[in-house]
């Protein structure tokens, strides 16, 4: 189906509000889905999905759980409620984000007949569940996540910017100590070992989302092996970005533009063409 690149779509899967900008004029590359950080929404990700349609992508976003349209109270509300009970309130706003992402992307392949590959991403809780969403859905090809992490639990959490103040996470809730269970990138490894691009952007003072998960993801992915003889296994590349914090890497414009131009820069036989480095970035294996 041709969708025209200046038509954004504003429409709904059952109850999840779905935000769908159009690939240029003809048959689409492929269908993204970029998923908005803690108290964001489909709304807020417009830039990023008209980056990715100008890529030759079809694009979509949503509002997660109690986000954007779907808010109970305002995000700022939301965010401290997150930082005072943080296990109870994110994990089931997390796994719902992941549940709702899957059912989107049905929808979007059925509705515009997407024969290409399926790519994720997102900043924050975005990247988070879009890391979970390639765990659970085996559709997806690649994810590019910035300030995200592997792990719902967070070792270490200090709340943003205060590096002196610990987070109490708390226990949480039966629903979403359940989702977590299911969900958790690190709690189900083995669902990465297929053919997978992961990029993982990591602040080195970030301790609000601590980037000692995403290195100890990939060890483990690397540690892995591929999935079976002459398969290919997953490939992960942890880009630590120097001196920077939470803030800095969710609001550093070059940051988003280099993770999407990675995601979409990469055709599906995964040949490399990356673009220059935004923040002097070191990654895992200590190239500049």
């Amino acid at each position: 189906m041709e969708v025209d690149l200046a038509q954004t779509i504003v429409t709904a899967v059952g109850e999840v509000p779905v935000r769908v900008v159009g690939a240029h004029a003809g048959s689409p590359r492929g269908l993204v889905v970029w998923l908005p950080p803690l108290g964001g929404s489909a709304a807020g990700c417009e830039q990023a999905l008209r980056r990715l349609a100008c890529a030759g992508f079809l694009a979509v976003s949503i509002d997660p759980p109690r986000h954007g349209m779907r808010a109970d109270r305002p995000s700022g509300d939301l965010f401290a409620e997150v930082m005072e009970h943080f296990r109870a309130t994110m994990w089931p706003i997390l796994g719902g984000t992941v549940l709702d992402a899957m059912a989107v992307l049905d929808w979007a392949v059925e509705r515009f007949g997407i024969p290409g590959p399926i790519l994720a991403g997102g900043i924050s809780m975005g990247g988070d569940a879009a890391l979970a969403l390639a765990g659970a859905d085996r559709r997806i090809l690649r994810v590019a996540a910035i300030a995200a992490t592997p792990d719902w639990t967070r070792p270490a959490m200090t709340l943003i910017g205060q590096p002196e103040r610990p987070i109490d996470q708390g226990e949480g809730s039966v629903t979403g100590s359940w989702l977590r269970s299911r969900l958790d990138p690190l709690l189900h490894t083995d669902r990465y070992r297929r053919r997978l691009d992961l990029r993982l952007d990591v602040g080195t003072r970030d301790s609000h989302v601590p980037g000692e998960a995403a290195h100890r993801f990939a060890s483990e992915l690397r540690s892995t092996g591929p999935e079976g003889q002459g398969r290919p296994g997953p490939r992960i590349d942890v880009v630590d970005h120097q001196g920077l914090d939470h803030s800095e890497m969710c609001h550093r414009h070059q940051i988003l533009i280099e993770a999407i131009d990675w995601l979409v820069g990469r055709s599906p036989d995964r040949s490399p063409r990356r673009a220059g480095p935004p923040t002097a970035p070191v990654r895992s294996d200590g190239r500049t």
